[in-house]
């Protein structure tokens, strides 16, 4: 899709078929004077029942998998409830280098920017656009922070509901090793250990930077845990690292906390996860006051997923001889294997 000039093309108000009636009725009505046909159509160009807004918008996303399908699904029948015919075009960056997706951006000219991933974001920022941007499925919040034209979603869970979370499905531990990236999970782990310190509850830290660390570092965690949380560290896990946390975590029956559905589905107790189509819809309310209010991206604070899913593996609650209490039992997902 060749989109058309920014500056030529503004987001234009759609005229819904109730209107249409009032202008065919008008036409039929020569003898009204022209100032109340003029008056008749105001009104209905204000009325909010028909009004509609048509926009182009070009979707980035890092990937094609199931949770960006999701997201893009979600962020598109929000936008339609908000009433915006959206002409949108989806495209992948993939294995494609910033600098080669960035150059291909400049020659585009949509009304609205959605990014989705971080190497989507970061190329998106690095093609100069002048067009409103609006990012989504972000590890890190702080890619949002100090970019005029740029807001968003990120990923991040607050500590506080991730400690909510832990006491009301594992009340009972005590000792709990926490993993977490040293470059960018400090304050994290920070605010976690004072709510732990509030209740009772000894934090050690487990910093990883990358995932040649973690044999080590398995290694060096005290004999007696209750609880091994991956809270952080994108950067120390791949495929190997999280199966030798798994390892370590049914060989020492000591449950596995993840970070997200994947981990549980390979052996994790628990995790928290996200409504991807909310995503979705977050980054569609945030468009939406940017193409028909005028709202400026640096008025609109980057938010939190606004919905989160707690899902748990059965088979390993059973083989760690634990169980969750009963009364959040209606709040959280079992997912198979």
């Amino acid at each position: 899709m060749n989109f058309k000039s920014a500056v030529a093309l503004r987001p234009r108000l759609a005229i819904g078929g109730w209107q249409w009636l009032l202008l065919l009725w008008l036409r039929a009505k020569p003898q009204l004077s022209r100032s109340c046909a003029r008056i008749c159509l105001g009104v209905a160009a204000l009325c909010p029942f028909g009004k509609t807004l048509a926009t182009d918008i070009l979707i980035l996303q890092s990937h094609d998998s199931a949770p960006y399908r999701q997201t893009v699904q979600g962020f598109s029948d929000a936008l339609a409830q908000h009433g915006v015919h959206a002409h949108i075009e989806t495209r992948t960056v993939g294995d494609e280098p910033a600098p080669v997706v960035a150059e291909r951006l400049r020659a585009e000219t949509p009304h609205l920017l959605l990014a989705l991933g971080t190497p989507a974001t970061r190329a998106t920022l690095a093609s100069g656009q002048s067009v409103p941007i609006v990012a989504g499925l972000l590890l890190d919040s702080e890619e949002l922070l100090g970019q005029p034209r740029l807001t968003g979603v990120g990923l991040e869970f607050s500590p506080a509901l991730h400690w909510r979370w832990l006491r009301r499905l594992l009340p009972d531990v005590r000792h709990i090793a926490v993993i977490f990236d040293p470059r960018r999970g400090e304050s994290t782990f920070h605010d976690l250990q004072q709510l732990a310190k509030a209740d009772g509850v000894e934090l050690v830290p487990a910093p990883a930077a990358a995932p040649e660390e973690l044999p080590q570092l398995l290694k060096q965690l005290p004999a007696q845990l209750d609880a091994l949380w991956a809270v952080d560290g994108v950067a120390a896990f791949n495929a190997v690292a999280v199966r030798e946390l798994l390892l370590y975590s049914f060989r020492n029956r000591t449950p596995l906390i993840g970070l997200s559905e994947q981990w549980v589905r390979a052996g994790a107790i628990y995790a928290l996860d996200w409504d991807y189509a909310d995503l979705g819809a977050q980054a569609a309310d945030l468009a939406w006051r940017i193409l028909a209010n005028g709202a400026a991206p640096s008025s609109l604070p980057p938010q939190s997923p606004r919905k989160v899913r707690v899902i748990y593996n059965g088979r390993t609650l059973e083989h760690m001889k634990l169980s969750f209490p009963e009364r959040w039992l209606g709040e959280i997902s079992e997912v198979s294997p």
